[in-house]
């Protein structure tokens, strides 16, 4: 009789790192020198400067990236002594684990290696109302995407129009 445990292979678990502010492509490089996997999610945005338009490409979590490890096992204080590392996201001194998922469906995402928003997203110039809020049952025109599923949305308030950023969530198509 074969009393052996059978051993199981330990799987690549994913961490979150915060960085120093606007310092996500510093670290993800430094990382990379360090033989870390590292994953940093990007969207495009569009910027307005001096009456020109581009599109730049902005982490789509500011602040944080994700670090693949070969598992809970593997050594990950160095990462805390990197270059434009701030911290690891941790719980009572343990990094909180990604679930495998949340980083594939990020990936899945992807176009051309940059998150594309999804089809259902609002789009500048449509007519949104307010579900509820300060603002609950007032209109407006969506004038700019913003972070974090805020929108720009220009409003008439007050006998004028006032530009409000809003959580998406809080808006439905007209």
């Amino acid at each position: 009789m074969n009393c052996a445990v059978p051993q199981t292979t330990p799987q690549p678990v994913w961490i979150a790192v915060n960085t120093h502010p606007n310092r996500e492509q510093s670290a993800e490089c430094n990382l990379r020198h360090q033989g870390y996997a590292v994953y940093m999610p990007v969207i495009k945005k569009q910027i307005r400067h001096a009456r020109r338009v581009s599109e730049v490409l902005r982490p789509l979590f500011p602040g944080y990236l994700f670090v693949r490890l070969n598992d809970t096992q593997t050594r990950w204080r160095p990462i805390l002594s990197t270059i434009g590392v701030r911290s690891v996201v941790c719980t009572r001194d343990v990094p909180c684990i990604l679930p495998a998922p949340f980083i594939d469906d990020l990936r899945a995402r992807e176009k051309d290696g940059v998150i594309a928003r999804s089809a259902s997203a609002p789009q500048i110039g449509e007519t949104v109302r307010v579900g509820r809020g300060a603002f609950d049952g007032l209109a407006g025109k969506i004038v700019d995407l913003s972070e974090n599923d805020r929108l720009v949305v220009l409003m008439d308030f007050l006998n004028r129009p006032v530009r409000v950023k809003i959580s998406s969530d809080l808006l439905s198509a007209i």
